[in-house]
C-alpha cells in the first residue's frame, strides 16, 4: 500500500501565518502521517527568504524524505513558483511537462504538469502534479493538454493529484472522467463535501483532488483544515490517500 498527501504550500503568503509557523504545521502532519509521496503545489523560491525552495525546507526537517522542485516560472528578480514531490524512497526521474499560456487572460502564470515514476513494494507508480488556472478558458486549455501528456506517458498505475482551481460540477473536468480516471473523494465519499480550500477561515469549497487509474483508493481524508488559533498551514487544506493495485 502506498500512502499519497498533496497539499498546496500558498507559497510565502502570510495570511494564516507566516511561513515558519506554517511549515511547523505542515511538518507535524507529514510526521504523523508518514506518507510515502507528497506532491506540492505553489512552492516558492524566494533568494530573499530563504536559499531554498520551501519543499527542500520542508524534506531537511523531516527524518528520511528528500525532495524535488521544478520551477514553473522564474520571474525577473529571481524568485521561482513551482511544483515539488517529497519521497521516503528514492528520488524519480522528473518531467515538466509545460502547460500552454493564452495571453490576456486575468491569470498570467506559466502552468506545468510534474510527473515522476515512483518504485513502490507494488510496482511503479506514475504519479502527476497539477496546478491549473482558475481562468475558466485557460481551465479547458490545461485539462485538454494535461490528458495528452497522461494519454503520452502514464503506465498502467497512476495518480494525478493537486489543485485544479475547479469545482466538481467544472465541465472541464469531463473529460478526465471519460478517459477513465477515478475522483477518489467522490468514489469513496459521494455524500460528503470534501472542502479543501478557504475561502475566509474554513475551507467551503472542493478544487483539490486524487484521480486514479490503473491503481484503487483505498481510503482519501482531508488534513490540515483546522486552523491553530489564527494560524492554518495554508488556504488549501491537503488530501492523504492510500492506494492499493486492484
Amino acid at each position: 500500500m502506498t500512502r499519497l498527501l498533496t497539499l498546496n504550500l500558498q507559497g510565502y503568503a502570510d495570511r494564516h501565518g507566516p511561513w515558519d509557523e506554517r511549515r511547523k504545521l505542515i511538518e507535524r502532519a507529514i510526521t504523523e502521517a508518514q506518507p510515502d509521496i507528497v506532491t506540492l503545489q505553489a512552492v516558492a523560491l524566494d533568494p530573499e527568504q530563504h536559499p531554498s525552495d520551501q519543499a527542500t525546507q520542508l524534506a531537511a526537517s523531516l527524518e528520511g524524505y528528500r525532495a524535488v522542485f521544478v520551477a514553473a516560472q522564474t520571474h525577473p528578480d529571481g524568485r521561482q513558483d513551482g511544483l515539488a514531490f517529497l519521497t521516503m524512497g528514492p528520488l524519480p526521474d522528473v518531467r515538466r511537462h509545460e502547460l500552454s499560456l493564452q495571453p490576456g487572460l486575468e491569470d498570467p502564470s506559466r502552468r506545468v504538469l510534474l510527473h515522476g515514476r515512483f518504485e513502490t513494494p507494488e510496482g511503479p507508480l506514475d504519479v502527476f502534479g497539477a496546478h491549473f488556472s482558475w481562468v475558466p478558458a485557460q481551465q479547458e486549455d490545461n485539462v485538454r493538454e494535461a490528458l495528452s501528456v497522461l494519454e503520452g506517458t502514464a503506465g498502467p498505475a497512476a495518480v494525478l493529484a493537486g489543485d485544479f482551481n475547479m469545482q466538481p460540477d467544472s465541465p472541464h473536468l469531463g473529460g478526465l472522467r471519460e478517459a477513465e480516471w477515478i475522483d477518489a473523494w467522490a468514489a469513496l465519499h459521494p455524500a460528503e463535501n470534501g472542502f479543501t480550500f478557504a475561502e475566509d477561515r474554513d475551507p467551503s469549497i472542493r478544487i483539490d483532488y486524487v484521480w486514479t487509474r490503473g491503481v484503487r483508493a483505498q481510503t482519501i481524508s482531508v488534513v490540515l483544515a483546522e486552523s491553530e488559533g489564527l494560524r492554518r498551514a495554508s488556504d488549501h487544506a491537503g488530501l492523504l490517500v492510500k492506494l492499493e493495485r486492484p
